[in-house]
């Protein structure tokens, strides 16, 4: 039960974006700083599947976004390996590519959503409040 006196904590979900084009991460991340799903996102970025691996290695995410081709590692590389690491993690993939294998092999592995590129920012909103709804806190790899 909380005490009268204590504000609400903003709780802040953790998200990376994982994505070879430049321009697709710096919207992303201002779309994040808009966002008002009762928490602040902390965004972080990585250029392809590789780094995006790292990145989770370093500090698990709330949610990942991810792109299917970018060089070094592609995207379905890289969510068999972030799958091995992490299950629950929210794994939503973004892509202009139109390859139904790709997209079929993506869902079978557990993705959370796939969205064409140019996305629709009211539908990525929305699957964004599903991916982490405001009430479930996951445990803080950090110090407090």
């Amino acid at each position: 039960m909380a005490r009268m006196d204590q504000r609400p904590e903003k709780l802040t979900k953790r998200v990376l974006i994982i994505d070879d084009e430049e321009t697709i991460r710096q919207v992303l991340t201002e779309f994040f700083a808009s966002f008002n799903h009762g928490h602040a996102y902390k965004v972080e970025t990585a250029s392809n599947g590789a780094d995006g691996v790292m990145a989770v290695l370093r500090g698990r995410p709330d949610l990942v976004l991810i792109d299917l081709h970018m060089p070094v590692m592609d995207g379905l590389q890289a969510l068999k390996q972030l799958r091995g690491i992490d299950t629950s993690v929210p794994v939503m993939v973004i892509t202009a590519s139109r390859d139904s294998k790709a997209a079929a092999e993506a869902l079978n592995r557990g993705v959370f959503a796939f969205i064409p590129k140019p996305f629709d920012f009211g539908q990525l909103d929305h699957l964004v409040a599903l991916a982490l709804p405001s009430g479930r806190r996951r445990t803080s790899m950090s110090p407090a």
